[in-house]
């Protein structure tokens, strides 16, 4: 669980940065993100791609050509759809590519989008994961985890401090 202590740290961090400025801010993406995602080639074999899942632990693969322009993002679900009858033959398996099964259709966000914003977009979009670039170069990727790990910070942080309060006064 190494991945989720630093991604914990990494997040609590960016709060405690953010009410020792005042509060009135919103976290930013690029505070919550991963950096750095392990990106494939569209050449990619499948089985390569089920490796990097199992051992890596990943529910996403980002898939970048050479020079490192985004053009797919491969769920687990994707690659569990290809292992269908009559796909258990590994000749069959190393056929497929990650250019076949990744989604094009690429939504993605800015590193200094709001966290807010990239939560609103996941849910209107229906998707577990955003790849995050900057001037058109792919720099992170923001996941349902990262966000999992948000909300377990802010509610540890709201327990801690005693300081909940009704909605009503939020919002005043």
């Amino acid at each position: 669980m190494y991945r989720l202590d630093a991604k914990r740290i990494q997040v609590l961090g960016a709060l405690e940065r953010m009410w020792e400025r005042g509060g009135g801010q919103s976290l930013l993406v690029e505070q919550v993100m991963t950096r750095s995602p392990i990106c494939v080639l569209p050449e990619t074999t499948l089985p390569e791609m089920i490796e990097i899942f199992h051992t890596r632990h990943f529910r996403h693969l980002l898939v970048a050509e050479a020079e490192g322009k985004l053009v797919g993002v491969i769920s687990d679900r994707d690659v569990l759809r290809m292992m269908g009858p009559g796909t258990a033959y590994k000749e069959v398996l190393e056929g497929i590519l990650a250019q076949e099964i990744m989604s094009t259709d690429l939504v993605t966000i800015g590193l200094a989008s709001s966290a807010g914003t990239a939560i609103a977009m996941m849910m209107d979009h229906g998707i577990s994961c955003l790849p995050v670039l900057d001037e058109g170069r792919l720099v992170g990727i923001l996941t349902n985890t990262d966000l999992h790990v948000l909300l377990e910070m802010l509610l540890e942080t709201i327990r801690v401090t005693g300081a909940e309060q009704p909605l009503a006064e939020v919002r005043q």
